[in-house]
């Protein structure tokens, strides 16, 4: 009988010891501004070192439906941060490769290593949360920010 419960326990905690723990949504929310009237939205984001001289991330896949344009020539995510840099590659071509290049390759075809005129994060506490928004983001709401230049009262400005 001892030996019974003994084995039901380990079996309980073997349970609750093996199962997966749930990923965090990501809340990050970015707004940026390309350089100049440039417009890199339909190409690919890597994440760069602060000296520009390194890619330090590369997306597996890129989200098609990213970036979100805004009003005055602002998008909302689809960025891989402030450090990011653009490849000459669309999103398309991109992810048409079965196997990516490695980052040294992915380097050489970086045609732009400081995109952002301006760029804005913010971890969101659900102040901008509205399922009626694009991907569950009130966009109304901050394209009012953005026209009445108060994004720096809701979003840290990194650039």
């Amino acid at each position: 009988m001892t030996r019974t419960k003994i084995i039901l326990a380990m079996c309980t905690v073997s349970l609750f010891c093996s199962c997966e723990k749930v990923k965090e949504k990501d809340t990050t929310i970015q707004i940026y501004k390309f350089e100049s009237g440039m417009d890199y939205s339909n190409y690919v984001p890597v994440e760069l070192t602060i000296d520009k001289t390194k890619i330090t991330s590369n997306p597996s896949e890129v989200n098609s439906r990213w970036p979100v344009k805004l009003v005055s020539g602002y998008y909302l995510n689809g960025s891989m941060g402030v450090n990011s840099g653009y490849l000459s590659l669309t999103v398309e071509e991109y992810n048409s490769y079965d196997i990516l290049p490695g980052v040294d390759s992915l380097f050489k075809l970086l045609v732009e290593k400081d995109p952002y005129l301006e760029y804005y994060q913010r971890n969101d506490d659900g102040t901008f949360r509205d399922e009626n928004g694009a991907y569950g983001i009130d966009t109304t709401f901050i394209n009012d920010l953005i026209r009445q230049e108060k994004l720096e009262e809701y979003f840290d400005r990194l650039k």
